[in-house]
């Protein structure tokens, strides 16, 4: 197998031959999996440019931590100097979790948890994150309270989610692929989730009581095709429409046959030669010293 002499190359090559080992045996998982595999270099890239995340030690936790991704990321980074526990309510992504950290050679720990009732002391915690949680939870300022509840007097708290408003097409999309785009904001509000997430994260810090809290906003873009196709990376975008196909449509949000036409649009804009952006938003905030 091909080496880079690039560090980080070579690690995500670690990451995605030990995932893609796992995909064909988790039915349940295989989504998130190939999630962790196709956004690997977007992962790191937000995660390289956070100054604390150069010289990450002590321990961390991980909110939310499914099958593991942030939490490799964390403790590759760290290597001897930090201890990442990684928490999630889903038993079997955690075992998945720990399989992956000894394929790749890191140590993590896992709890099972929620990330409303943290399953670790009080002021343990150096570093506490959680990447793409806060849309899906109904109480985001209880989470966020029960992270510095566990932070160290001086600790860190980052947040990564997303604000599906935070984007720009040009040419525009079809008007069948963003009503189907509105229709998932909808259906995850209904679930208690919130798409809008990333400009909420400052005002939730502060009401949490962080301090120098600071929010960046990082453009993911998509610059047509001159960076070539992925025909597999482009199957997962398909899957995951798909997995909300049912839901969409029973909930009234779209018709079988706008869903139809949504993914025909989706997967045509595959092949053209356009400009997309999106934007990930990165909130981190301080618990007061004592």
């Amino acid at each position: 197998m091909y080496m880079s002499q690039n560090p980080l190359e070579d690690w995500v090559q670690r990451v995605t031959s030990a995932s893609q080992t796992f995909v064909a045996q988790n039915d349940s998982h295989g989504w998130l999996l190939k999630q962790s595999i196709y956004t690997h270099f977007p992962r790191l890239a937000t995660l390289l440019a956070m100054p604390w995340f150069q010289t990450l030690s002590g321990s961390v936790l991980d909110v939310g931590a499914g099958t593991g991704a942030l939490s490799l990321d964390l403790a590759w980074r760290a290597g001897g100097n930090g201890h990442v526990t990684a928490v999630d309510r889903d038993a079997e992504a955690l075992e998945i979790a720990c399989a992956l950290a000894e394929r790749v050679g890191v140590k993590i720990a896992t709890l099972p948890g929620e990330a409303t009732a943290l399953p670790v002391a009080d002021a343990s915690q150096d570093t506490i994150v959680a990447r793409f949680v806060f849309q899906h939870l109904p109480e985001p300022l209880a989470a966020l309270r029960e992270m510095r509840r566990v932070a160290r007097p001086g600790g860190r708290i980052a947040i990564f989610d997303v604000d599906d408003e935070v984007t720009i097409s040009e040419p525009p999309e079809p008007e069948c692929v963003v009503k189907l785009h509105e229709a998932i904001r909808v259906l995850q509000s209904q679930r208690g989730g919130n798409r809008l997430m990333g400009r909420e994260l400052y005002r939730l810090m502060r009401e949490a009581g962080l301090t120098n809290v600071q929010v960046i906003v990082i453009p993911r873009v998509r610059l047509g095709l001159q960076n070539g196709r992925s025909a597999e990376a482009e199957a997962y975008q398909i899957e995951r429409l798909l997995r909300e196909r049912e839901a969409l449509i029973d909930s009234g949000l779209m018709t079988a046959g706008e869903f139809e036409a949504a993914v025909v649009a989706t997967h045509r804009g595959f092949s053209e030669d356009r400009f997309d952006m999106a934007a990930e938003f990165v909130a981190t905030g301080y618990v007061p010293a004592a």
